[in-house]
This record gives structure tokens, sequence and C-alpha cells, in this order.
């Protein structure tokens, strides 16, 4: 994931000038050609998304900390931060090695502006398919961890049913702006089942971690991108502001 989209300071400023945008009264021309009844339907769309969006990702912060502050994992997890962060090498590495990273989100305001509005769509809705398979398989791999505490499980179980909700939205986004996006499902496969069952302690809860960590700077960037989105169908050039 882009630094320049997740570092927190760079993030409050982006969401607070994106908040005072959706303020403003009047509405430039769309980003997209759609007439002014289907722009109304995309706005409640974005409406519905943006909310989801926000508290899917809080949800991903508030597990990520729980692992680290719970005794089931929290030894484990903070073990695993020490050991990262004596190897800055060691450290990128693996920050770099989240199944979604072949997603190229733009990283500098001139990539951004050089992103079409379908181009965005595509790249939220190749995430949120890419997270389908293994938020499901997380939730029935901490269902079978012993110890697990039930407020981690039920965030997972949450996260997975709002993930399917925002999919759905951006699938009927999708469907009004270009059908044609869904034509070719060509997203990042998660492929670390293996690590996540492991027998072995240390491998199943690296996996943990890591899995954890790529979900919660994802769903982070997913929030970004939502929010984004609906700034452009609303205000279109206004979005692309000096400060992000």
């Amino acid at each position: 994931m882009p630094p320049s989209l997740i570092q927190p300071c760079s993030w409050t400023v982006l969401m607070l000038l994106v908040s005072n945008l959706f303020l403003w009264e009047k509405v430039s021309s769309a980003p997209i050609n759609v007439s002014e009844a289907v722009l109304h339907d995309l706005k409640n769309l974005f409406d519905n998304a943006t909310v989801l969006s926000g508290k899917i990702a809080k949800l991903g912060v508030i597990m990520r900390k729980e692992f680290f502050s719970n005794s089931f994992s929290s030894d484990m997890f903070n073990k695993f931060i020490l050991d990262l962060h004596k190897s800055q090498e060691k450290l990128i590495k693996s920050f770099n090695s989240c199944h979604t990273a072949p997603i190229n989100i733009p990283e500098t305001i001139e990539d951004v502006r050089n992103t079409s509005f379908e181009d965005f769509l595509k790249m939220i809705h190749h995430t949120l398919l890419a997270w389908k398979d293994p938020l499901k398989h997380l939730v029935t791999e901490l269902s079978a961890l012993p110890g697990c505490p039930y407020s981690i499980l039920s965030k997972a179980k949450t996260i997975e049913a709002k993930n399917k909700d925002l999919l759905e939205y951006i699938i009927r986004i999708i469907s009004m702006v270009n059908p044609a996006i869904k034509e070719k499902e060509d997203y990042p496969i998660w492929s670390d089942l293996d690590s996540l069952q492991s027998a072995d302690k240390e491998t199943q809860f690296f996996a943990l971690y890591m899995f954890s960590f790529c979900l919660r700077m994802d769903l982070e960037t997913l929030d970004f991108l939502v929010n984004f989105l609906k700034c452009l169908l609303l205000y279109d050039d206004i979005c692309y502001v000096s400060e992000f």
C-alpha cells in the first residue's frame, strides 16, 4: 500500500478536506457521462458505501489493536514487531508482501490525476474481491483456534459480512457506470492459508500478524478511495488538491 495515502498526518488532512468539500452546495459536472437520474442514484449508493467503508476501516484498526493487547496473541504479536524492527530490510519486505500489493494504488497527486474514475472503481472492486475468500478463511480458522476470544472472532465476522455488503454496493455502482469493468475480474489471490492453518504456533500467529496488518491497511485505503470517488462524483476537479 502506498505510504502517501495512508500515513496518519496525510490521512487526517485528506479526510478533513474531503469532508469540507461535501458541504459545498454547488455541484460540478460529474467525471462520468451519466444522466441526472443516474447521478442521483449513484450519490445515494456512495452515501451508503462511504458509511460502510468507514465502519469497516475502524473495525480493522480495532481488531489489529486487540491482537496486540489480548493475552491470546499479545506476546506473539509484540515479539514479531520487535523482531521485524531489528532489520529495516526484513521490515520492508514483510510489509510489501501483502497479497494485494499488485493492485497499483496511486502514490502521488500526479498519479491520482492520471487515474480515471473507472480505474479507481476497478481498484476498489479488485481489493474487495481479493479479501472475500481470505476473510472467510480467517473466520473459520479463528473459530477453530483454541483460546481465541469472541471479541476478536466477532470483529472478523463483522468485517467479512461488511466487506461483502460493500462489494455489493460497488458492483451496483459499476453496473451504472460501466458494466464492462466486471467482465474480467483479474484480482490478486491470497495464498497463505497453509500458514494460517499451520500446526506450528509461531508460523500460524505470524500469518495472523501479517493478515491483520495487510487487512487494516487495505481497509483504510478502501475507505479513502470510496470517499475520494464520492468527492469526484460531486465536485470533480476540486478534489485534486495540492495538500494531498
